[in-house]
């Protein structure tokens, strides 16, 4: 699975702001993500799983925030909680392969 997609995903949908703060999502510190694409190296199955529960937090927390926000933003919201979700399908099926 490419990370720089993700990362670009997930910057898209305004959920990581930086390398930094995606390579924190797979419980790396600040510059490790950065390290691994220059190395061409993927992150660990560990890692993968961090980033999976990492991902399931934040839909979580945008769930949360349909709720309370104004129903004009709603749709907004709703769009990219259904894109961070399949995102996470996706995620969880690297999850499987690199397991069996």
């Amino acid at each position: 699975m490419d990370t720089r997609e993700l990362y670009e995903n997930l910057k898209g949908l305004g959920s990581v702001d930086s390398a930094d703060d995606f390579s924190y999502l797979f419980g790396y510190g600040s510059s490790t993500i950065r390290s691994q694409w220059a190395k061409r190296l993927s992150p660990d199955l560990g890692a993968w799983l961090r980033f999976w529960f990492s991902l399931n937090e934040i839909a979580e927390d945008t769930e949360e925030t349909i709720n309370t926000v104004h129903n004009s933003e709603r749709g907004a919201y709703e769009a990219g909680l259904e894109k961070l979700r399949k995102l996470q399908s996706r995620v969880w099926q690297h999850v499987t392969e690199l397991a069996s």
